[in-house]
């Protein structure tokens, strides 16, 4: 059994999303394109493939469901429709060799700690930031481009 839990975006998000199509998410564009870079799809986790996979691009809040104070910012989803990630599969193979910089909020939206990560680091690092009991749950962010990637909470 995981000692975390992996939280990609919610289905109902992805497929409201993918309703909307060239229209808002959160009063923001959505935007239909072929996917030029492996960048991950914030629903199955899994990265595009460049120049065949059709993504979108929105505006995602990533304190949905946690905090009250939003903190929108633009994500990648498929076009067509995925699995959502299983929250119980650990930290997401295709993402083990792109580095990643994991955030520690507690309540209240307060940024407790930062760790960097890549390969196999991952587990030892929310182990690591869970450890703290001040901490409620980690975001998980891309170190090079700096987006929200997928949140972790306690089991």
């Amino acid at each position: 059994m995981q000692s975390f839990r992996i939280n990609a975006i919610p289905t109902e998000i992805a497929e409201s999303v993918r309703a909307a199509k060239n229209g808002t998410a959160l009063g923001f564009p959505i935007y239909v394109d072929v996917a030029a870079d492996a960048a991950p799809c914030r629903h199955c986790l899994r990265v595009f493939k460049p120049g065949s996979d059709r993504r979108i691009l929105f505006t995602y809040d990533r304190f949905t469901g946690v905090e009250k104070l939003p903190q929108p910012g633009p994500v990648y989803i498929h076009a067509e429709p995925c699995q959502q990630y299983p929250s119980g599969a650990g930290f997401p193979p295709e993402l083990r060799d792109s580095p990643r910089t994991l955030e520690a909020y507690g309540k209240g939206r307060r940024l407790v700690a930062q760790e960097y990560g890549v390969n196999d680091t991952f587990e030892f690092l929310i182990q690591k930031l869970f450890a703290r009991p001040e901490v409620d749950y980690v975001h998980v962010n891309s170190t090079t481009a700096g987006c929200f990637t997928f949140r972790i909470d306690r089991p």
